[in-house]
């Protein structure tokens, strides 16, 4: 074992996890005295190892190594990290509402009267712990105050306060932080193989947050952000960037579809029934991938704002985001560009509440243009 990791008695799952110390201090702790409790709520950003870490929680657990929990290596580890043990169970949000509903519940609370298939424990990692609808909550409160003692429910959400308070209360919390810059731009150098100014201008836009840095890299946003402002610069009609922003969006749609494209050879080997819930799943989780990169749309076009007023009050660019484009930023007074920061804070209302995204990004788009 690794020298350090055997002074801190830390099992070898948790090597991968990174700037998560408590977290990783809390669930090692809790194996190595054998006191695992039936819930715990990972709490905290997106994209920083929560669910990673669930399944290094698994591995710890199940591995079939004993002195090193989590080599890696065997089958129990293997199918944790594929997601495939029948001993980890993967809770999603479905159907057009994307909620974990109480027959979703009721299946859970059903299997958790059983022993675990393979090991001694079982875990269920309920994934947007947030979408749990209230009724499901209600239901699953049930079994929460009556634990089976070989199940460990797994909670994972960055919104715990839309979690009712009586299913909390019953959790053990364990916090997660945002990932250090350096942290980000040393994984961004070894994974993506990067230069280091560029795994550095990525980091520190990522807000902490591996997944959305790989996101970055892996699409063409940030040129589409940064060329809207270079047209808005240029008086174009803000419905006309609509229109091509829309039709950006809608390729992105086409372009995830393709990845849940169910084939006909598949489709023989189910049921109608069975297909039509498993579309109804794949409708949700195209859905959720089409807002989240609209989300992450917006994330960057709060950055340039930032950097437009951070370069009118400061005049230096060197702690601008994306210099590139500073010939443009004269265009914009901190008025415009305040009012700009707060229409993008109610954003985020409108799209709870389903609004129009077309008409999301028009409203934006002539909030954003610094001639009207």
């Amino acid at each position: 074992m690794n020298t350090t990791r055997e002074k801190n008695k830390i099992p070898k799952a948790f090597e991968g996890i990174y700037d998560q110390d408590v977290a990783v201090k809390i669930l090692s702790n809790s194996i190595k005295r054998n006191r695992i409790t039936h819930a715990y709520l990972f709490w905290g950003p997106e994209g920083v190892g929560k669910k990673l870490t669930a399944k290094a929680f698994a591995k710890s657990v199940l591995c079939s190594n004993r002195e090193e929990m989590g080599c890696n290596n065997c089958s129990n580890c293997s199918r944790i990290e594929k997601e495939c043990h029948p001993d980890l169970i993967i809770i999603k949000p479905t159907g057009k509402t994307r909620l974990i509903s109480v027959e979703n519940i009721e299946e859970i609370n059903a299997l958790a009267q059983f022993r675990p298939y393979e090991g001694n424990r079982r875990f269920v990692v309920f994934e947007e712990a947030e979408r749990i609808g209230i009724p499901a909550q209600n239901h699953f409160l049930k079994t929460l105050e009556e634990p089976p003692s070989n199940t460990t429910f797994i909670l994972i959400t960055p919104n715990p306060g839309l979690i009712l308070q009586t299913v909390r209360s019953r959790c053990q919390p364990v916090r997660f932080n945002r990932l250090h810059p350096n942290t980000i731009k040393s994984l961004l150098i070894k994974i993506a193989s990067l230069g280091i100014e560029e795994a550095r201008t990525i980091s520190n836009i990522s807000q902490g947050q591996i997944s959305r840095s790989l996101e970055m890299l892996k699409s063409n946003k940030i040129e589409i952000i940064l060329d809207i402002f270079t047209q808005l610069a240029d008086k174009k009609d803000p419905l006309i960037l609509t229109t091509q922003f829309e039709e950006f969006i809608d390729a992105l749609r086409k372009k995830i579809e393709k990845e849940f494209t169910l084939t006909a050879e598949e489709k023989k080997q189910l049921s109608s029934e069975e297909i039509d819930q498993l579309e109804e799943i794949i409708t949700a989780e195209i859905e959720a991938k089409v807002s989240h990169e609209f989300e992450s749309c917006l994330f960057l076009i709060n950055c340039i704002l930032r950097d437009i007023l951070l370069y009118h009050y400061t005049k230096d660019n060197s702690m601008l985001y994306y210099p590139q484009i500073i010939s443009i930023y004269q265009y914009w007074q901190p008025e415009k560009v305040f009012y700009a920061l707060e229409f993008l804070e109610k954003l985020r209302v409108y799209i709870a509440r389903n609004i129009s995204r077309e008409k999301i990004i028009r409203d934006l788009f002539f909030t954003l243009s610094p001639h009207y």
